[in-house]
C-alpha cells in the first residue's frame, strides 16, 4: 500500500519556538484507493500554554477543556509514533497543506522526526499551484485548504486538526484523480 500521513497541527501562534503545539490531526491516505484508513487527534498538554489571542480566536480551542484531555508531550509524541509506524519500522512520507507549518511544530514534539521521515513531502498548496500553472484547475482559485475543497466538494470544517488533515488527504485525492483524467469527486 502506498500511504501518505497527511498533518494538520493547531498551535497557540505561529512561532514554534514560542509558541505552544495543541493539537495534531494525522490522517494516513492510501493512494491506490484514494480513501483516507487511519486517523487520530492527540492533544499536547503544557503546563503553561503559551499562545496569542489571534490564533486563539481562529483554532477556538477552549484551554482548559483541551488541558483535561491532552497528553503530556511525551505520551502525545508516542501517540503521533505509534500512529506514524502501524504498519512497519519504515520511515514515511508526510503530507499537508502549507505543510512546512505544521512541520516546524511537530518537530517540537518529535526530536527523533527525521528519523520517522522520509526527506520529502507531499505539500497540496504546492500542487495546486502546479495544476493552475498547467492549465488544471482555473486561474482564479485560491490555494487556500477551504477554496480546493469547495472546489473538489470536500467536505471542511477549517481549523481543526483533524478535520484539515482528512480534508487535505481527499484534496490530495481529487488532484490525483485530475492528474489521471478520472473524476476528481471522492
Amino acid at each position: 500500500m502506498a500511504t501518505v500521513i497527511f498533518v494538520d497541527t493547531e498551535t497557540g501562534g505561529v512561532h514554534e519556538d514560542r509558541h505552544s503545539l495543541l493539537t495534531v490531526g494525522l490522517a494516513a491516505f492510501d493512494t491506490r484507493s484514494r480513501e483516507v484508513t487511519r486517523e487520530t487527534l492527540v492533544r499536547v498538554r503544557h503546563d503553561t500554554y503559551h499562545v496569542d489571542a489571534p490564533a486563539m480566536e481562529v483554532n477556538g480551542i477552549d484551554l482548559r477543556e483541551h488541558h483535561e484531555l491532552a497528553s503530556v508531550p511525551e505520551v502525545a509524541a508516542n501517540e503521533v509514533r505509534a500512529f506514524l509506524r502501524f504498519r512497519s519500522r519504515r520511515r514515511v512520507m508526510l503530507g499537508g497543506h502549507n505543510v512546512n507549518f505544521d512541520v516546524r511544530f511537530l518537530m517540537t514534539l518529535l526530536p527523533d522526526y527525521h528519523e520517522l521521515m522520509i526527506g520529502s513531502v507531499v505539500d497540496t498548496k504546492v500542487v495546486a499551484h502546479f495544476l493552475i500553472h498547467a492549465g488544471l484547475l482555473p486561474k482564479t482559485l485560491s490555494t487556500r485548504l477551504e477554496d480546493l475543497a469547495a472546489h473538489f466538494d470536500v467536505p471542511i470544517r477549517p481549523h481543526d486538526a483533524l478535520e484539515d488533515a482528512r480534508a487535505t488527504a481527499r484534496v490530495y485525492g481529487a488532484m490525483l484523480a485530475l492528474l489521471s483524467g478520472g473524476s476528481p469527486s471522492l
